[in-house]
């Protein structure tokens, strides 16, 4: 079934030193793209500003829809960490798979189709239907130039967008409302109706024996965090569960948590562990809600906050924040 792109308004917005762009042969080159693209694999690297610190992903993104489904697959490495994160869907859910922890996590949920993101066909694509879309032809391809909305990252307003003239995305870039560009997402490499492997979209089974060395050692602990609302640090209190030390901080102010983080070894023993929560992903942290509390696993790292004040999202925040900086 096609896709109606919306039209922008009465005429395309056209930046001094473009070529004029009649917009009804941009619409058929996306109909056709829509139309006759069954599967993709794209390619590239992520950069993300946060403050004053960035953090670099390579992603690989794969799609694929036939009569059985619609199959996604996102692998993103941190390369600051050197650890690699793989989020699957198929017809038996959503799964986190976390390679270096020997660990599968199954959730519920509309994953990815609940929030944009800068890594999928989809989501540029998606853009064209933003009634203050701008669209460009530019020596090199197609510019669009559309509001930005991403829930974990509240702080970039517009964001733009390049397709090369065979409609190959080539970036995608958002700016906070300085200008500065905070999300950097290059494609190195984007393939349409790629062939995958029977098993391409089917979750680990089996161990996967993979091995990733932590950046952080128990001395390191704990981490603080840099948003933290108008919140002032309380309270620093450290238990120990059966051999394990959890680091507890608490903030009270107008929006008042508690943040909990502790290491967390590797299993020996492959494990699928079924989550009642609400998977939750920013641009660079995976994450899950239930309740009041939101949990991220990174780098054989368990990082938690409670909070009956914080929205899920400024919960994320929170934990992202942990990230970039150790304050001793």
């Amino acid at each position: 079934m096609k896709k109606k792109i919306a039209a922008v308004a009465g005429v395309v917005v056209i930046a001094l030193g473009v070529v004029f762009l009649k917009p009804e042969s941009f619409e058929k080159k996306v109909e056709k793209l829509e139309e006759e693209t069954l599967s993709y694999q794209m390619s590239g690297n992520m950069e993300l500003l946060h403050s004053e610190d960035v953090k670099s992903y390579a992603i690989t993104s794969s799609w694929l829809k036939n009569e059985q489904g619609e199959f996604f697959k996102v692998e993103m490495t941190d390369k600051n960490l050197n650890q690699q994160q793989i989020i699957l869907k198929n017809n038996e859910g959503v799964f986190v798979i976390t390679p270096s922890l020997n660990q599968v996590f199954k959730f519920k949920g509309e994953w990815p189709t609940n929030s944009p993101k800068p890594y999928l066909l989809q989501t540029m694509l998606e853009l064209l239907k933003n009634e203050s879309a701008e669209v460009s032809s530019v020596s090199d391809g197609y510019l669009i130039e559309a509001p930005a909305s991403y829930p974990s990252a509240t702080s970039l307003v517009y964001q733009k967008v390049l397709f090369d003239k065979e409609m190959k995305p080539k970036y995608l870039m958002g700016y906070n409302a300085d200008n500065l560009c905070e999300l950097n997402m290059q494609f190195v490499d984007v393939q349409y109706n790629v062939t995958f492997d029977e098993d391409f979209f089917v979750q680990p089974k089996t161990s996967m024996n993979s091995v990733t060395t932590s950046y952080l050692e128990e001395a390191d602990l704990p981490l603080y965090p840099m948003a933290v609302f108008d919140a002032k640090l309380v309270n620093t209190t450290v238990s120990s569960v059966g051999g394990t030390t959890e680091h507890i901080l608490e903030f009270n102010g107008e929006h008042s948590f508690t943040v909990t983080e502790k290491q967390i070894n590797v299993s020996e023993e492959f494990e699928l562990i079924e989550m009642n929560g609400e998977l939750v992903e920013g641009l660079g942290m995976l994450a899950y809600y239930n309740g009041n509390k939101l949990t991220a696993i990174s780098t054989q790292m368990e990082m938690s906050v409670y909070s009956d004040d914080l929205s899920v999202m400024q919960m994320l925040e929170v934990l992202e924040s942990m990230q970039v900086s150790v304050m001793k």
